[in-house]
């Protein structure tokens, strides 16, 4: 199955010459994974995404994630998309 990770963070950012300025970062990866996988093994992919946005923002003020998994019933049957 095709499991979609978003983090995003945000939060004030210092720029000279500006009164306020905000900064935005967001990442999101894409992983096919076995329907045999964990809710641990989701939470470990999430805080590996959680530690590469904040690698590159001292302090935001928010980090927020996402995680989706596409699937569609046919037949009867859920049918994992991806």
């Amino acid at each position: 199955m095709k499991l979609e990770i978003e983090v995003r963070a945000f939060g004030e950012d210092k720029v000279q010459g500006t009164v306020d300025a905000y900064k935005n970062t967001e990442l999101m990866r894409v992983h096919k994974l076995s329907k045999d996988t964990t809710l641990a093994e989701v939470e470990s992919l999430l805080s590996r995404l959680f530690e590469e946005v904040e690698s590159g923002f001292t302090n935001p003020e928010q980090c927020l994630g996402k995680i989706t998994i596409r699937a569609k019933k046919e037949n009867g049957e859920i049918v994992f998309l991806g």
